[in-house]
């Protein structure tokens, strides 16, 4: 009779992807695929870090580094936050709340508008 490992709290993969977590909140700014193979993440795999951020098992990460509640909070604070002058701190809501959705994973795609002409060439001869 083979004997079981003893189950560990955290796979293999959830330790990366805690050191992922940590680095991301270390390094403000950094892309996140360069910090997936600073971590050992493969190159195609950091190359689309969205495979990462919409599994299961990374929003469960997300859901406890940064609760939903927490943000809500901290995004209250920072659309109040001022400067010593009093004025509001445009720049330290934006990117408080930039990178608290990014690394959640819950920016919305880009969206482009397209919009095509009717062009008529003329050939002069």
């Amino acid at each position: 009779m083979a004997k079981e490992k003893p189950k560990t709290k955290y796979s293999a993969t959830k330790i990366r992807q805690k050191k992922l977590a940590n680095k991301i909140l270390e390094n403000n700014g950094k892309p996140m695929g360069t910090l997936m193979k600073e971590v050992g993440y493969g190159e195609g795999y950091a190359k689309n870090p969205q495979l990462l951020t919409k599994t299961k098992s990374w929003q469960e990460l997300m859901d406890e580094f940064l609760p939903d509640e927490l943000i809500a909070r901290k995004h209250n604070e920072l659309l109040n936050k001022t400067d010593k002058d009093g004025e509001i701190d445009a720049n330290a809501v934006k990117s408080g709340i930039d990178l608290a959705y990014k690394v959640k994973g819950k920016f919305a795609p880009e969206k482009i508008e397209h919009s095509i002409r009717e062009v008529k060439i003329i050939k002069y001869e």
